[in-house]
């Protein structure tokens, strides 16, 4: 009983709100306005501004308030819990969650209804209770159903017992109605001459086992803006024959589909996580972005088509403007090889594309003989316009050991408006510092470039820092490079405007040491005088406290 008088504030909140919206709407001649003489499309939209509970908590407050909250517009259950449970325990909560739901349903209106979510583990066990709450939400017709059976999946796929989800209740009403529809941990038959979804714009299938016809589906949703099929089975070809006119946002991740193939024209945002397969996306003019993550291979015969299969192997996604890639590369005993340095013959060109993201997990002994990285310089070719590189390199099972031996510029080309550069990852191994001069010597529009040698690759992050050689090595072969080719980036740059000389190390390692072993700064400042005599450009240098 010590707990009443806060229930009763809490229930008296939503009431509250209420009766100050009232006050606030007086008329002039002095009587009050009254919610409920609002029109019956608007007071849904001003309930939606409180809570469920706030809603509910209005029928206290008059007999003519005591049904307002019956036309809620946004049902939302979660029943899933965070800790673990004892099944006695868990079996307790699965039968209040339950009831709950039920009794709130069955006191609805039905009317207005927007939004109807479930979010709990119930199976196929529980399909009556299931069927009977997709009832009152499509004979509701529910603009938005979401109902996530495995909060907890991760994209493990579809459990072994998922329930049924019943696609032909949306065609059993009189008219379309359902407009995003997001599926988790069930399973679904759809075929070819299924109805109800001519006024779908958002179709998230998560977990979904599917059993039948999915391409047959889609052909009936011709207002399909967004599309994603994350960790679903029973999909082997992604072909969709007829034109989806409206799609903008295509994602298809950890589904073991053999090809994708599609034919979209407004196509603007595309995702692909899972092994390397065809993809074909036919119309593709306004794609804008692409992310791309290529599973791991052991296949070492493979590895360097997994690297460059952005670039060789989908010419449909030469549009986008943004390109990220993830790739995963495996060889026990790599060999370098003067075969790299032969530039491929393009198969298209990527000319609007401004910004490029690498990542790619190397898996090698021996990272000093590994030649794959230089291919980079083959994509960069493609790409003429590029303004921004980030390359993310991680080295699984590496070592500490730089490379003393001589370091060659990479021939590159195509790279006039490439303005900053930023590798992580970097370990002064041969490939990266070849490549790193190819850069410095061509980029001639080159305003900043970064290395870091902590590996900024979402893959195994407990080991980004192992193996990092003496980061004096590391600023060694960077002050050697900028000797090298900081004059001539400054010859070269006429568009250059800012330069800044900093002697401490600004990277996340070994921040203690950073300020540590700093030369005379005095000859830095020397130095730095003079090549701005020399070149006109304004060097600023940074000076240790």
């Amino acid at each position: 009983m010590e707990h009443l008088p806060e229930q009763q504030h809490m229930e008296g909140e939503g009431a509250a709100k209420l009766r100050r919206l009232e006050r606030s709407c007086g008329l002039n001649g002095g009587s009050s306005f009254h919610l409920e003489d609002l029109p019956m499309e608007i007071q849904p939209l001003v309930l939606s501004l409180l809570s469920l509970k706030e809603a509910a908590s209005t029928s206290i407050v008059s007999r003519n308030w005591r049904k307002l909250w019956t036309w809620y517009p946004n049902l939302c259950f979660d029943g899933s819990r965070d800790g673990p449970a004892d099944k006695y325990g868990l079996k307790i909560e699965t039968e209040k969650f339950i009831e709950t739901v039920d009794s709130i349903i069955r006191q609805h209106s039905g009317i207005g209804l927007n939004k109807f979510g479930i979010r709990c583990n119930l199976r196929k066990n529980s399909s009556d209770v299931l069927d009977r709450w997709i009832c009152f939400a499509t004979e509701s017709k529910a603009k938005v159903i979401d109902m996530n059976l495995g909060p907890k999946r991760n994209n493990v796929g579809p459990s072994k017992h998922a329930y049924g989800f019943p696609l032909e209740a949306f065609g059993a009403q009189d008219c379309p109605f359902i407009h995003s529809l997001s599926l988790n941990n069930v399973s679904i038959k759809p075929h070819l001459d299924i109805c109800g979804f001519t006024k779908l714009r958002f179709l998230h299938l998560d977990c979904v086992q599917i059993i039948g016809d999915l391409p047959g589906l889609l052909l009936n949703c011709c207002s399909l803006e967004d599309l994603e099929v994350i960790a679903c089975l029973g999909v082997t070809c992604l072909n969709i024959p007829h034109q989806l006119d409206k799609l903008r946002h295509l994602l298809i991740s950890d589904t073991r589909v053999q090809m994708i193939e599609l034919n979209a024209p407004r196509l603007s945002d595309f995702g692909y996580q899972g092994e390397v397969i065809p993809i074909v996306l036919h119309g593709c003019s306004k794609l804008q972005k692409a992310t791309l993550n290529f599973h791991h291979t052991w296949n070492e015969e493979e590895h360097n088509k997994v690297l460059g299969h952005a670039f060789n192997g989908i010419p449909s996604i030469s549009t986008v403007k943004v390109l990220n890639v993830r790739a995963y590369t495996h060889i026990k005993q790599p060999v370098w090889s003067s075969q790299v340095h032969t530039l491929i013959r393009p198969t298209c060109m990527f000319m609007n594309l401004r910004h490029l993201n690498y990542e790619i997990a190397i898996f090698t002994n021996f990272p000093n003989s590994y030649d794959g990285i230089l291919r980079m310089a083959q994509y960069l070719a493609l790409v003429p316009q590029l303004e921004t590189l980030e390359l993310h390199m991680f080295y699984a099972r590496n070592d500490s050991s730089c490379w003393h031996g001589e370091v060659v510029s990479f021939p590159m080309r195509g790279l006039d408006r490439l303005k900053m550069v930023y590798m992580s990852g970097f370990r002064c191994y041969r490939a990266q510092m070849d490549l790193l001069c190819g850069i410095l010597q061509m980029a001639a529009a080159l305003e900043h470039v970064t290395i870091d040698p902590i590996a900024r690759v979402q893959f195994r992050s407990a080991h980004a820092t192992l193996f990092i050689p003496d980061e004096n090595k590391i600023c060694e072969w960077a002050h050697g490079a900028s000797e090298r080719f900081v004059c001539g980036i400054l010859q070269m740059g006429a568009v250059l405007q800012h330069v800044t000389i900093d002697p401490i190390a600004r990277v996340q390692f070994r921040s203690a040491y950073a300020g540590l072993f700093i030369p005379d700064e005095d000859k830095i400042c020397e130095w730095a005088h003079g090549a701005s005599e020399r070149f006109g450009k304004a060097i600023n240098v940074i000076k240790p406290l």
